[in-house]
């Protein structure tokens, strides 16, 4: 096997460039975005680093084969030359297709019906994608199994949570300053709150969970066990105040009990209050938040909400940065302050804009 692997970083339509700022960072070069995700070229460390430490990609899908597929024949050529037990373990697999519904071979459920009987295994967990375009088959082994939003630390959840990975995407479409406070008016299970306290502290989200990868014949131990001990050896103590609030008593509860199996505890202080009642520290910093959005939750009052909510935001938070999810129906206008969307993707299938910007400090009241 090569010592380089042919990658597809995948991201939530929207995040792709987010998702390239994390794998630049990792020293992934070159890293090029496309629609749904990042094309990459990684090392097998880097693959394992991606998972570790990428908070905003989906999942990471391994190219193994590229060729010609205009019929079964080609496509049986194809798959053929692929050395398949150096890849995957023993034991079942998934197989899923798509086309461009221009290609010869468009029969998605033939397609896997025959991939399936080639590869000579049953069902299992490890997942086998093929995608053909222009009579050109991409076959690729997903090497995440779970995707990567799953922490592991999100029990309870409020009436509109929000994904981790969506969460620290907001956080760093924001560009929030990880010395500076953090709050988050409208906490619900505290997902953002405990992305924000992993981020300040370096904790690396993908420290508890186990990948896909690891069944992988070309899976080393020793070598993943080194790249963890160094993420916890980034680790720091410190962390600013990041505080939440929402009115609902379960998702205080909710927010306590996730940031405790997150470890980050005593690094988040949230109280049940109102968005109207906020209380901001004396230094100013950044309101990260997600909202009701007048689509799913918030019913009928939402607009008040929003003239209230605004009022506060003028009369308490000036020189305090915004951001914000909202939907196309979020009255965003009705906060009467200077946000403008910086980045649009989906949240829960609702089309959503992150809206940032800077509290006036004209419009303080004293």
């Amino acid at each position: 096997m090569s010592a380089r692997i042919d990658a597809f970083v995948v991201a939530t339509p929207g995040l792709e460039v987010l998702v390239q700022g994390e794998l630049t960072r990792l020293g992934v070069r070159p890293a090029n975005v496309t629609h749904g995700g990042v094309n990459c070229s990684l090392t097998w460390p880097q693959l394992w680093a991606v998972h570790l430490k990428s908070r905003i990609a989906t999942r990471v899908l391994v190219r193994v084969a590229r060729f010609k597929a205009d019929g079964f024949d080609t496509l049986h050529a194809g798959l053929s030359r692929i050395d398949w037990a150096a890849w995957l373990p023993p034991g079942g697999v998934e197989v899923t297709a798509s086309t461009d519904g221009k290609s010869k071979l468009f029969h998605t459920g033939a397609i896997v019906e025959r991939v399936a009987a080639q590869i000579g295994r049953g069902e299992g967990a490890q997942q086998v994608q093929v995608r053909v375009v222009r009579d050109v088959a991409t076959v690729s082994i997903d090497a995440s199994g779970l995707a990567l939003h799953k922490r592991g630390y999100r029990g309870p959840a409020g009436k509109a949570p929000v994904r981790e990975t969506l969460a620290a995407a907001l956080i760093a479409a924001g560009e929030w300053d990880v010395k500076k406070p953090l709050v988050d008016p409208f906490c619900g299970s505290g997902t953002v709150l405990i992305e924000a306290a992993m981020r300040a502290r370096r904790i690396a989200p993908g420290r508890h969970r186990t990948f896909q990868f690891m069944q992988w014949p070309s899976f080393d131990p020793a070598g993943w066990e080194r790249l963890v001990k160094g993420a916890d050896s980034d680790v720091i103590e410190r962390c600013p105040p990041v505080l939440g609030s929402d009115r609902d008593e379960g998702a205080v509860a909710a927010t306590l009990a996730n940031a405790a199996t997150a470890g980050v505890a005593g690094d988040i202080e949230v109280v049940r209050r109102s968005a109207s009642d906020i209380e901001l520290p004396a230094a100013a910093g950044w309101i990260v938040t997600n909202p009701p959005y007048g689509s799913r939750v918030g019913g009928p009052d939402v607009r008040d909400l929003y003239d209230r909510f605004g009022a506060v935001l003028r009369e308490r938070a000036g020189g305090w940065h915004i951001a914000m999810l909202a939907s196309r129906d979020t009255p965003v206008s009705r906060l009467h302050l200077p946000l403008v969307p910086t980045l649009e993707t989906s949240n829960g299938g609702i089309h959503v804009a992150v809206h940032t910007g800077t509290v006036p400090q004209a419009d303080i009241r004293t």
